[in-house]
């Protein structure tokens, strides 16, 4: 019996150590047969990859010989964005080359009618990008930005409710708490030579709230609240504006018709804001001097010699000196006279908003100017004929010639602002 429970055990042994061996052989089998099936895989890969890199590189060279305008875009794209390393030396010299850019593009927009700069925006829009960066360069020296008090004053007069009319005799209300006109409870302002549109931008917040609408149009349209447009030929319908704002923007040398198109587009009473630099306009004039462009003075100064008329400027601008001096004179000859653009702008049916608010100098760079569309046009295209009344003869009468003083061109108002040659 026990020799019989032995041999059970070494039979149940062998059975075990046969199933292991079974067992081991399978594993063996199969790592042989996946190593059969994944050698073949890296071969596929590799041609796979050398075939997308074929497809890439003839991609490639078709885009570069089907597409001339591409290479073109890229000769004349603006200027590139600087490293991120640079020496202090190339740092200042790329900062000279951009602020000649500006100087460049800003006496170009001064010097030319805005049909002309449309079309040079028009063929080449990267050059508006260009003029801007480098204006924003200048914004950041400036002690004050003239679409800040703008901004200021859109946001203090919106929330001014309309009252009725006051007590006869009474003084007027200041312009700070006069509200904004309005149609429809609703008022549209035309910012006019925007830019990059930051009165639109900064008004986005809540200018739903003070029901305020601001339409913006410039020579290029750098973001969709521009509409691109000459200002001369805007698309807007005749008196659909309250508020016209020109800052900084009367530029081309028909500066003229900006200010008739702007007539155009105002609603009556409507309102036109005017922000300048001061150095455009010409210094307060003596009254006691005589008028250059007169013709007696003309004469004299054909008939004295030389001599005579630079001695003549130096005993004049000696006496003023003495008078500032000596007599306790204010001295205004630094001060900025704006009579003639007003009287410009007067002959186009804009009147001054108030006498003493209306015109602002206390900015030592910029004037700030309010006017109404409450007058007639007495000059340019919005003139309307008067007729005379029927069944009377108009009484014929004979004027003796007067020596008139020549036609000032109105154009020349504003000065341009032309760099020196460097």
């Amino acid at each position: 019996e026990k020799a019989a429970k032995r041999q059970k055990k070494q039979k149940k042994a062998k059975d075990g150590e046969d199933e292991k061996l079974k067992e081991v052989d399978e594993t063996k089998e199969d790592k042989k047969e996946g190593d059969d099936d994944e050698q073949p895989k890296p071969k596929k890969e590799k041609k796979d990859k050398k075939q997308k890199q074929k497809q890439k590189s003839t991609e490639d060279s078709t885009e570069t010989t089907t597409s001339p305008a591409k290479a073109v875009v890229a000769k004349t794209a603006p200027l590139p964005p600087a490293p991120p390393k640079l020496t202090p030396l190339q740092a200042s010299m790329r900062e000279k080359l951009i602020s000649a850019r500006f100087r460049h593009l800003n006496e170009t927009l001064y010097t030319r009618p805005s049909e002309e700069a449309f079309n040079l925006f028009d063929e080449s829009p990267e050059m508006f990008d260009e003029y801007h960066q480098g204006f924003r360069r200048q914004v950041k020296v400036w002690p004050e930005n003239p679409v800040d008090s703008f901004l200021k004053d859109i946001r203090t007069r919106g929330k001014v409710r309309q009252q009725g009319k006051g007590r006869p005799g009474a003084p007027p209300t200041p312009l700070t708490k006069t509200p904004l006109p309005r149609t429809q409870q609703e008022c549209t302002i035309a910012d006019l030579g925007c830019g990059d549109a930051r009165l639109a931008e900064a008004l986005q917040s809540d200018g739903k709230k003070l029901k305020v609408n601001v339409k913006s149009y410039d020579l290029q349209s750098p973001s969709p609240l521009v509409t691109k447009a000459d200002i001369a030929n805007l698309p807007l319908v005749d008196g659909s504006v309250n508020v016209a704002v020109f800052c900084l923007a009367l530029m081309g040398t028909n500066w003229v018709d900006f200010i008739e198109e702007a007539y155009r587009i105002l609603h009556w009473k409507g309102e036109l804001w005017v922000a300048e630099i001061k150095s455009r306009f010409g210094p307060v004039r003596n009254k006691n001097a005589p008028v250059t462009h007169s013709v007696g003075n003309r004469k004299k100064n054909a008939m004295a010699g030389k001599k005579g008329k630079k001695g003549a400027d130096n005993d004049a601008e000696h006496d003023e000196d003495l008078a500032v001096e000596v007599d306790g004179m204010d001295d205004r000859r630094r001060e900025t006279d704006v009579s003639a653009f007003v009287e410009v702008l007067r002959s186009r049916g804009f009147v001054l908003q108030g006498d003493r608010e209306a015109i602002d100098l206390s900015n030592k760079m910029f004037v700030k100017m309010h006017f109404i569309k409450g007058a007639s046009p007495t000059k340019g295209k919005h003139v309307k004929e008067q007729e005379a009344p029927k069944g009377k003869r108009g009484i014929i009468r004979r004027i003796d010639p007067i020596d008139e003083q020549p036609e000032v061109n109105e154009a020349s108002v504003l000065k341009p602002c032309v760099y020196k040659i460097r």
